[in-house]
């Protein structure tokens, strides 16, 4: 049985190999990709409470209002909502066009997973690109109002760019493309600004050359400094509006921090269950903000034991192979969805151990992995927030089942 796998598998590598083999098969990769994911927005698309705000502030931004939501000037980022105001100018608040729209950027997705695969051989290429296609949660959350399935393409495409940049460091237009990409990545979702700086990080420890490690450190100079120039226009706005903190993205992290770490906290959303002390009711909401996120590091200080078992827990939902958001844990939906992820994260595991830690491509794919981990580790956890790190974990998947991993330093070339 094994030598017949191993067989099928070489004859799909040697296949995949040819570069129009390559392209066609990731092309019907892509279409069926999109076909399920707008299948899915026909049946079934649904709703979370975001969704609302995202669409309310969408609304406003169409009619030339305010940019404010339940009396609230920054909650949240304005990279979806813009999104939406766009197809909402043009097809009227309608959610379809929204949501076809999001079909296409996330079977967009698993093409890119599939170029990602192909550096470590043909076949793991189309069988990531497969594996991204038929992703329980890609699918689901193309269907939702929600800032997954485009977040996770622009995410995905900037982290397929930055390893494109560590083939040949000194692609300044690369480089700067990767900058403005990430920007919008953060307009669209803010968690991930950090991340920028240990990928950045990798780069220079990777880079094989003394001239390609000056280029990876001028480069990711010219990176940060590019991105803080985009996103200078939202930091101004907020500074104009509360005259403090100007390095803030929204007025949500405070709070959101707190119902991660407090005495009742049990790793899952507990915000509509804080009792809001009169102390903070009459700060106005750049205040509001930061005296949660005081209170948050207060408790964080003086009680270190229940945070560290807080944070093993939110890994554990951020991770689950089932569902745990009320009106969404249906034990038969939970148990197939156990029966898809336990396998796939097994094999993703054997896939990270066989792989070559030196590799470029191993930290373009880790370090998003480990960041978003940890950053829930923190903050709340939930299946939805492993999202965006799908693809890459699918490509260690890919990996795990080859029977051999041949190119062990990134020789393979996408044509």
């Amino acid at each position: 049985m094994l030598t017949r796998y191993i067989r099928m598998w070489n004859r799909l590598d040697s296949w995949a190999a040819d570069p129009v083999h390559f392209r066609r098969a990731v092309a019907g990769i892509f279409l069926f990709a999109l076909i399920v994911r707008i299948i899915a927005a026909l049946v079934h698309p649904y709703y979370l409470p975001d969704s609302a705000d995202y669409s309310a502030l969408a609304k406003a931004i169409v009619a030339g209002h305010r940019y404010e939501i339940h009396g609230q000037l920054a909650r949240r980022m304005p990279g979806y909502p813009i999104f939406l105001a766009g197809f909402y100018a043009l097809f009227g608040f309608r959610h379809l066009p929204v949501l076809l729209a999001q079909a296409v950027f996330s079977a967009l997705t698993t093409s890119f997973t599939s170029l990602f695969g192909r550096y470590v051989s043909p076949a793991t290429g189309l069988l990531a690109g497969a594996l991204a296609a038929v992703d329980p949660l890609g699918i689901g959350f193309s269907a939702s109002l929600l800032t997954e399935p485009l977040f996770t393409c622009i995410f995905v495409v900037s982290l397929f760019l930055f390893f494109k940049i560590l083939q040949n460091p000194n692609r300044w237009g690369l480089w700067i493309s990767f900058a403005f990409l990430w920007a919008i990545g953060i307009y669209i979702r803010a968690e991930t600004s950090l991340c920028l700086f240990p990928l950045l990080l990798w780069g220079v420890v990777v880079a094989r050359q003394s001239a390609d490690r000056k280029n990876c450190v001028l480069g990711s100079i010219l990176t940060v400094l590019l991105v803080g120039v985009c996103l200078l226009p939202w930091w101004m706005r907020n500074d104009r509006l509360f005259h403090q903190d100007f390095f803030r993205f929204t007025t949500m992290q405070g709070i959101s921090l707190y119902e991660s770490v407090y005495s009742g906290a049990t790793g899952g959303p507990r915000q509509s269950d804080l009792v809001i002390p009169p102390s903070i009711r009459r700060l106005n909401e750049s205040q509001r903000d930061l005296a949660w996120t005081h209170r948050a590091f207060t408790d964080m200080v003086k009680h270190p034991v229940r945070v560290v078992k807080l944070a093993f827990v939110k890994i554990a939902r951020t991770w689950s192979p089932w569902l745990h958001a009320r009106g969404y844990a249906n034990i038969w939906l939970n148990i197939a969805l156990t029966l898809w992820y336990g396998p796939l994260f097994i094999l993703a595991i054997i896939g990270l151990f066989r792989y070559p830690l030196r590799s470029p491509l191993f930290g373009v794919l880790m370090v998003p992995i480990v960041y978003f981990t940890l950053m829930h580790a923190v903050f709340l956890g939930s299946v939805r927030y492993r999202v965006p790190v799908m693809p890459l974990v699918v490509v260690f998947a890919a990996m795990g089942m080859a029977p051999v991993i041949r190119r062990t330093q990134d020789s393979a070339r996408v044509a």
